[in-house]
């Protein structure tokens, strides 16, 4: 998942201290930094916002936890700084879900199913709405898009 991403990302950076360099290289050469930015937020993820301070929190307690807690923050500070009044892209709940998973021990292979076992429970308060009520659910967007379009196999496509 991206909360995987992004640990792998601070990782590899090294430290607070590579923040910096590392930062100026990737946008050059990729727009787009794992944990960052947000379809819906515009502003910070307050979902990011919780986990924050419990990233910090774990951290306390592991060292090597606290390397990658005190890289992300680093570059938070950076990518706010450089896109967040401009762009309006600021950390979103990937950014820290993947540090506080791992602070609490939780192995990698389980991150994403995790993340959709959170949702379960709305999910399973829609089916229910749906049983009470026994009306469809109608979204209030059109799909505009191409229709009856042919399957390629995504090892087939021309940008895989």
């Amino acid at each position: 998942g991206a909360n995987e991403l992004v640990l792998d990302m601070i990782k590899s950076i090294g430290g607070p201290d590579n923040v910096a360099a590392w930062y100026e290289a990737a946008r050059v050469e990729k727009p787009r930094i794992p944990g960052f930015g947000h379809r819906v937020y515009k502003a910070y993820d307050p979902r990011a916002r919780v986990l924050q301070p419990l990233a910090l929190a774990l951290a306390a307690e592991n060292p090597e936890l606290a390397d990658l807690v005190a890289t992300a923050g680093a570059l938070e500070k950076v990518v706010v700084a450089d896109l967040g009044a401009q762009k309006k892209v600021f950390p979103n709940v990937d950014y820290y879900s993947g540090l506080v998973y791992a602070g609490l021990g939780i192995p990698r292979g389980l991150f994403t199913p995790l993340f959709a076992v959170s949702r379960v429970a709305g999910w399973t308060a829609r089916v229910l709405e749906y049983m009470e009520n026994n009306r469809i659910f109608r979204p209030r967007a059109v799909y505009t898009g191409p229709l009856r379009q042919k399957y390629t196999d995504i090892a087939l496509r021309p940008d895989s």
